[in-house]
């Protein structure tokens, strides 16, 4: 039993990131940049969903309508069902595992690819009307980590939902200091992360386009599951600190 004269902790409000490579990424990946590719030539204009087109740049961007995963292809099925696997875990570890995986069901809410290049780059910007959101990184190209001082060539960077307005810039607030951090893309990595987080996807330049797919999902139990209390997440489903960079205002998260 622990001593209640004793400074005890809780950590409350974490933020999750949830991160896992398919292993059959190379398998079907090629099929996959290829009908892409194929609806790119399809498309009349640049931003085809028409959303957000001031925040995004005005070439070298190229977006789909915001219904991918609705496309009938069997080339898209395998993918389809590993995200919406990966999604199940994520959804049911955050929620200490009240319900199971495989008694969830998910609903894509929205779902579309980038195929990016010659500096194109999307703005700082929130996905609503969802939970969790996505990114699976078809072809990383060549993308990379930013050195001290730079940018990374077309990473995706999240920026901390605490706001630090106004707060006293001592050593008892250190810990905040690290108010980003910079995902760099590589083959066949899906990221998942939840949908309150502000992030963009910065400039990218490259002998290979960056071709990704993104989603916004809405998980629930499944039709004869009912929906259980809220509990908290055990202490093992709680993530653990993350090294701090020697550029205090970021932080980079390496994949290789």
């Amino acid at each position: 039993m622990s001593n209640p004269f004793e400074l005890s902790a809780r950590k409350t409000w974490p933020t999750t990131f949830f991160f896992r490579v398919w292993q059959d990424h190379p398998r079907y990946a090629p099929a996959i940049i290829e009908h892409l590719y194929e609806a790119k030539q399809r498309q009349s204009t640049e931003i085809a969903s028409k959303v957000a087109v001031g925040a995004k740049s005005a070439q070298g961007l190229y977006e789909s309508p915001f219904d991918l995963f609705d496309d009938p292809a069997p080339v898209l099925l395998p993918l389809r069902g590993f995200i919406v696997a990966s999604l199940c875990m994520a959804a049911s570890r955050v929620n200490g595992g009240s319900i199971p995986p495989d008694r969830l069901a998910v609903e894509f809410e929205a779902s579309w690819y980038h195929i990016t290049n010659r500096g194109g780059f999307h703005d700082a910007h929130y996905h609503p009307g969802c939970s969790w959101c996505g990114i699976y990184y078809l072809q990383a190209g060549d993308s990379a980590g930013g050195s001290e001082g730079a940018p990374g060539n077309g990473v995706n960077r999240f920026y901390s939902p605490i706001s630090t307005g106004g707060h006293h810039s001592d050593y008892g607030a250190n810990y905040l200091s690290s108010n980003r951090i910079d995902i760099t893309p590589q083959d066949g990595l899906l990221f998942i992360f939840p949908s309150y987080l502000l992030h963009s996807a910065l400039p990218y330049q490259g002998a290979r386009d960056r071709v990704i797919l993104s989603f916004n999902a809405r998980i629930d139990p499944a039709d004869d599951e009912e929906s259980p209390e809220p509990v908290d997440a055990p202490a093992a489903d709680r993530p653990a600190p993350q090294p701090r960079s020697t550029d205090r205002s970021k932080e980079t998260i390496p994949w290789k």
